[in-house]
């Protein structure tokens, strides 16, 4: 009975040294700017795990149906913009840059050292790269 009460003191002991070092951010999705139940206005066409200098990221693509490209996206950038801790640190033509600032940014390597997600459009395909460890709601 001794080394069963010494064996979980043990583990008790070690179990606090032990520590965890992993993001998980959870950012708004693309595909709920629109309401996609009766017609399909945004399509998900599914994600590809890419890497850039040593920094992995997620690029999620969608294609938007309807033709309102523009309003979704306009929209997503401020619903992204308004999420606490995370925002845009710039744009170039029809690319935005965010950056994430939150608990867990100690854990997230940033893509070319300064954006944690980017949203690029090009006529109505959109693509969102989050680096590893954010995930769409």
């Amino acid at each position: 009975m001794k080394k069963f009460f010494a064996a979980i003191l043990f583990a008790l002991m070690i179990l606090p040294a032990l520590t965890v070092e992993a993001a998980y951010v959870t950012v708004p999705n693309f595909y709920n700017m629109a309401v996609n139940k009766y017609h399909k206005r945004i399509e998900f066409n599914g994600m590809d795990q890419l890497s850039h200098n040593g920094v992995k990221y997620t690029r999620w693509n969608y294609t938007v149906c309807d033709g309102e490209t523009s309003k979704y996206v306009n929209k997503y950038l401020k619903r992204l913009d308004s999420k606490h801790k995370i925002s845009l640190v710039g744009s170039n033509g029809n690319n935005w840059f965010f950056v994430y600032s939150g608990g867990q940014a100690k854990y997230l390597k940033a893509l070319n050292g300064s954006f944690h997600i980017h949203v690029g459009v090009s006529g109505n395909r959109v693509v969102v790269d989050m680096v590893a460890g954010m995930y769409p709601q």
